[in-house]
């Protein structure tokens, strides 16, 4: 059995950024593909899973090690929800919970 997050793999922010980054290697039938979310202490800049492998709850997964990383390393700020979401975004933001910000026109 694996440990939490070992199947995610964390990229820190360099000097003079705050971006924080998970991927994640997933199965597809065209063979593995990443997902990735990335986030600032503002919020979630980019979600992306491949299309193959979307649906199957691997964008909650990333938010979810994403707030476990942040509960345990208080230079880990916890994801937030962005104000620019598409409507997929959206209805994905609304499913995980947490507050949402009014959404970008």
């Amino acid at each position: 059995m694996k440990k939490p997050g070992e199947q995610f793999t964390y990229l820190k922010p360099t000097m003079g950024n705050s971006q924080h980054t998970l991927s994640a290697q997933v199965p597809t039938p065209e063979g593995p593909r990443y997902a990735m979310m990335s986030w600032t202490p503002k919020g979630v800049t980019n979600i992306s899973v491949p299309e193959a492998a979307q649906r199957q709850g691997v964008a909650t997964s990333l938010w979810n090690e994403g707030h476990r990383l942040a509960s345990e390393n208080a230079k880990v700020p916890a994801p937030k929800h962005s104000a620019d979401r598409t409507n997929q975004g959206d209805a994905w933001a609304r499913s995980v919970g947490g507050k949402l910000p009014r959404r970008k026109q």
